[in-house]
């Protein structure tokens, strides 16, 4: 269901210059540990309405804080680990998305998780079905990136110049469609 055609259309969809104002600029160094742009990426990560980033509210700012605290620590395979069991019960999506910037990993969120588990199953999560949830979150994780380098690679059979960050645009985009076709039914 997912191939290059997809990927080229939804990804078409994606708001590129918020990318390009809040993500791009930051991503390397956030990789590289730099605890302001780590700040920067998750803001972009915490989307406000416009869209725009958010300044973080009282617990997230809590839980930035632990993985700044935490942050030399999460370095190869052992550090993947100690932050999987850092963030077992807590702040999911944020775990995941801090997961993808220090170890290059897809983002994964409940938008990428529809378009999963619709090309996986050929049925439609609502948005509440397809939440990320204690305590199957890093196991659906770990299989969502099985599939999606599977996916990817796919698609560059189809297309080489199609990149991870386009497929997940697509996903993403795909998945609120999907969202704002259901909320209309």
């Amino acid at each position: 269901m997912i191939n290059a055609d997809f990927i080229r259309k939804w990804s078409s969809h994606y708001p590129v210059q918020y990318d390009e104002n809040h993500y791009d600029p930051y991503i390397t160094q956030a990789r590289n540990r730099d605890k302001e742009a780590l700040r920067k990426v998750t803001e972009w990560k915490n989307v406000g309405p416009g869209p725009r980033p958010m300044r973080f509210s009282g617990k997230k700012e809590k839980v930035f804080e632990k993985l700044l605290n935490n942050i030399a620590h999460y370095v190869g395979n052992a550090g993947q680990e100690k932050l999987r069991n850092d963030f077992s019960h807590n702040a999911l999506v944020w775990a995941i998305f801090w997961h993808h910037v220090l170890f290059q990993t897809p983002i994964f969120d409940v938008y990428t998780h529809m378009a999963y588990h619709w090309d996986k199953t050929g049925t439609i999560l609502s948005k509440t079905d397809a939440k990320i949830k204690v305590p199957d979150h890093w196991q659906i994780y770990d299989q969502y990136r099985m599939w999606f380098v599977r996916t990817l690679s796919r698609a560059q059979g189809e297309d080489n110049s199609i990149s991870e960050r386009q497929l997940d645009r697509a996903l993403f985009c795909w998945g609120e469609a999907e969202v704002k076709k259901q909320r209309t039914r």
